[in-house]
């Protein structure tokens, strides 16, 4: 295989399936700490940020979080999380799972899901695309599932996965894709075949490389307290902001590993 506060009525982003390895340590703030710190996520995404910047603030007022170019030379790079797309339909929709493949068939519109081989009243239904704004997630999915395949131009965009959801939730032709952490009774997550046995979006498969939407994501930080920041995001706080956000946590031995090269233990 290839790889690389949200609760709002129905939706739960964080269940015990999604707790953080206990052997991540709870963050020790260092007493006194100001001055400024660049940071990015790498693919860039502002949700995360805006968490792990919120909480490593909380704990350092006197300090300054300002964004920074992924691409800066001098800057610290830790990984710092896991990003996994899922592909959700409505939850009365039978498709179990589908070839990555077939993907780029259902999202180009004027499709039905005898496309995907449903039969019966299904298999005239049309299928009816929910995208998301242009940005990093939009192009890693159009990348990965769609392999260049184009979306349809006429696809409703929905800035807010927790809206997608509730939208694909009222269609029963709906589908669209969103951070793999949100659940929904209304909606289900597709099973994918990228050549081999078909896989759900879990944790343990895109940690295992099993799961053909799931890639990881980075930390870059520049500054004098630039290790404090990436000691934050590898704590028991800082992967917790990450699966608030619909991520998964980092596998712990990625960050062992990188926690010592930054000299963190």
């Amino acid at each position: 295989m290839k790889s690389p506060a949200i609760a709002l009525g129905m939706f739960a982003l964080v269940s015990p399936a999604f707790a953080v390895d206990e052997r991540y340590r709870a963050y020790e703030p260092a007493p006194g700490l100001a001055g400024t710190v660049e940071a990015a996520a790498d693919p860039a995404n502002a949700r995360l940020m805006l968490l792990w910047r919120e909480g490593f603030a909380a704990r350092h007022p006197a300090a300054r979080i300002a964004p920074l170019d992924a691409a800066a030379s001098d800057a610290l790079t830790a990984r710092a999380a896991v990003e996994a797309l899922a592909v959700f339909v409505h939850r009365d929709n039978p498709l179990s799972c589908l070839p990555l493949d077939g993907l780029a068939t259902l999202f180009a519109g004027a499709a039905t899901w005898g496309d995907a081989g449903l039969e019966g009243d299904w298999a005239a239904r049309p299928v009816v695309v929910f995208d998301r704004p242009a940005g990093s997630e939009r192009d890693f999915f159009a990348a990965a599932a769609l392999k260049g395949g184009e979306i349809a131009p006429d696809a409703k965009i929905i800035a807010r996965a927790s809206a997608l959801m509730r939208e694909i939730g009222v269609v029963p032709g709906g589908i669209g894709y969103a951070p793999a952490g949100y659940r929904s009774d209304a909606v289900r997550a597709l099973k994918l075949s990228d050549g081999g046995e078909c896989a759900g979006p879990s944790e343990a498969n895109a940690h295992r490389a099993a799961w053909p939407l799931a890639r990881i994501v980075r930390l870059v930080a520049r500054g004098p307290a630039a290790r404090n920041m990436i000691d934050y995001v590898l704590s028991q706080e800082g992967q917790r902001d990450a699966v608030i956000a619909g991520y998964f946590a980092l596998p712990y031995v990625f960050a062992a590993e990188d926690r010592k090269a930054l000299g963190l233990d």
